[in-house]
Parts: structure tokens; C-alpha cells; sequence
């Protein structure tokens, strides 16, 4: 397989993790950030890499397939525009955009890979919860937990765009797309008064209910999702990738009988890795411009109510 000439936009903690598996999966050429001593950094431990400090510059010298833009997600639609006006494929990171509107735009390239950034997807234990969701029947409920510290209020977002945006799109890829009928939340702003720290939300499927607790505050971190079903139930930790499964195996009497099956990897594998491969080389990419779209619509309802 031919290693595809790339290039990454932004080179902060994440745009690092990109810089580092695009190296490895693919023939990096470039990266960019006007931050010049972040750049500079970035790039010490990569040889005949090109810097650059201006956008315009690197798509004038450098011959692209693809780019990652992992850059403040204001800027993220302005950049992309650029690269896809070019031919060039482009994986944006989320929440890809803040305004609705400058994301829709790009759907008039249609001849381009322009490829989400939803990590998650590609976490492999929660491959594996779709898979054995047929075991548990009709979805009741599901309970998302995501917090961590790190907020990005210089980013001019809060924290419903930056974690709960996972779980929305999650959630709903468990439920079938475009199943949500109604979204809001309960926000609290403690920094400011502008941008939510903590949030609880409540995603409405119709047929199941959905819940989502996000904060950027506790000095510790969740990534955690529970399945609730008519014959049982899931959870999975998508940090230590574990699934837990829970079956009924008598549940008449005053003392029903349960049985839980965890399912541990025997290695770890990461997921950006998996989703930049997706990206790259898989005919068919698994998360499409509208389902960022269909996301990020979402995100904002609830930023907004």
C-alpha cells in the first residue's frame, strides 16, 4: 500500500498525538502553527519534516493527499476550507466548528474526504458493545459519564462542545442515526458566565431515554458508558477498553439471579490510530461530514436552551 503525503495543522498536546500517527502511517511531509516555539518543538524528534507558520505557504510548496487540522475549533471550518478547495483530503477535529452554518458550508466539496474527527468510534470496546447488543433486547435507557479536567475556555466553548459532543453522537450511533427526537440540559457556569463547566443532559429517543453527565472540573477522569436493555445490560470503560455484560438468569423470586461476563483486551489499541487508518486508506469512511453535522446541530440546541 502506498503511504499517502500528509501534512497536520496545529502541533498542541493533541495535534502531537496526530504529528506522531501520521508519521508512522503515512509519508508526513509538514506541519503548521503560528505558535513558533510549539512548532519548533513539535517537530525536534521527526526528521525532514517542514515547518511552517502560514497555511498558505505549506499548500504553495508541499504536493498533499491529506491533512488532520487539530487547531481551536473556531478556526477549524476557515482552514479545512482551504485544503479542501484544493483536492485535498481532510480529517477535522471536533467539535469541528462553533457555528452550525460554517460546517454545512463544506458540503459543497463533495469530491473530497472531509472526515470527523469522532474518536471514540474507534475505540474497540465500543466496537465490541454494538456487537452484543442484540443480547440485551429493546434499549431502555443509556448513561454516559465523560469528565476530565483541562477546560479550553480560551477555546470560546464550554464543556457540553468539547466532551458531552462524544456522547451525543455516540449514543445516537447506538440508537440509529437520526433517532433522536428531542435534546436539552441543565448547565452550570463556575468559572463565568458564559460558558458551561458541568452539564447533565438528556437526549429523548422515543422508544429509550438517553442521559449524559459531562464536566471539566473533578480532578480525575470518566469515560464511561451503561446500556440498559429488556434482557440485560452493558457497560464498558473506554479507558481500560473493559465490557461488562450483564445477563438475567432467574429473576422470579425475592432474590433474582444475575450473571456478569468482563471482557478485558489483552493489549490495547489505540483508537486515534485506528481512525486516522479509516481515514487514510478505507474505501468507505465511518464518520461522515453529515454526521458532524447532525452532532454538532445537537450540541448546540442544548448549548442554547
Amino acid at each position: 500500500m502506498k503511504k499517502k503525503r500528509t501534512a497536520v495543522i496545529g502541533t498542541g498536546w493533541f495535534g502531537r498525538a496526530h504529528i506522531r500517527n501520521f508519521h508512522n502511517l503515512s509519508k508526513l511531509m509538514a506541519i503548521c502553527d503560528k505558535n513558533e516555539e510549539q512548532l519548533i518543538r513539535a517537530a525536534e524528534e521527526y526528521e525532514d519534516l517542514n515547518t511552517y507558520s502560514d497555511i498558505e505557504d505549506l499548500i504553495k510548496n508541499e504536493d498533499l493527499d491529506a491533512v488532520s487540522v487539530v487547531t481551536p475549533p473556531k478556526h477549524i471550518p476557515k482552514i479545512a476550507k482551504k485544503f479542501v478547495e484544493e483536492g485535498i483530503d481532510t480529517l477535522i477535529e471536533k467539535p469541528m466548528a462553533l457555528k452550525l452554518e460554517e460546517l454545512i458550508e463544506l458540503k459543497t466539496y463533495e469530491d473530497v474526504r472531509i472526515m470527523p474527527g469522532f474518536i471514540e468510534l474507534f475505540n474497540p470496546v465500543f466496537e465490541k458493545l454494538l456487537t452484543y447488543l442484540p443480547e440485551i433486547g429493546e434499549i431502555i435507557s443509556i448513561a454516559s459519564k465523560r469528565i476530565g479536567l483541562y477546560p479550553k475556555r480560551n477555546w470560546d466553548m464550554g464543556v457540553i462542545l468539547d466532551l458531552s459532543i462524544h456522547d451525543i453522537y455516540l449514543q445516537e450511533r447506538v440508537m440509529g442515526k437520526n433517532t433522536i427526537v428531542n435534546a436539552f440540559g441543565l448547565k452550570k457556569c463556575y468559572k463565568d458566565n458564559v460558558h458551561a463547566d458541568a452539564a447533565f443532559i438528556i437526549l429523548d429517543f422515543g422508544s429509550a431515554i438517553g442521559q449524559i453527565e459531562s464536566n471539566w472540573l473533578t480532578p480525575s477522569k470518566f469515560r464511561s458508558m451503561n446500556i440498559n436493555g429488556e434482557h440485560g445490560g452493558i457497560s464498558i470503560d473506554f479507558i481500560s477498553q473493559t465490557i461488562n455484560i450483564r445477563k438475567g438468569i432467574d429473576l422470579q423470586g425475592e432474590w433474582p439471579i444475575t450473571k456478569d461476563i468482563i471482557y478485558s483486551p489483552l493489549r490495547e489499541d489505540e483508537p486515534l490510530k485506528r481512525e486516522i487508518l479509516n481515514f487514510l486508506y478505507d474505501k468507505e469512511i465511518n464518520v461522515t461530514l453529515d454526521d458532524g453535522i447532525r452532532a454538532l446541530e445537537i450540541a448546540l440546541k442544548i448549548v442554547n436552551s
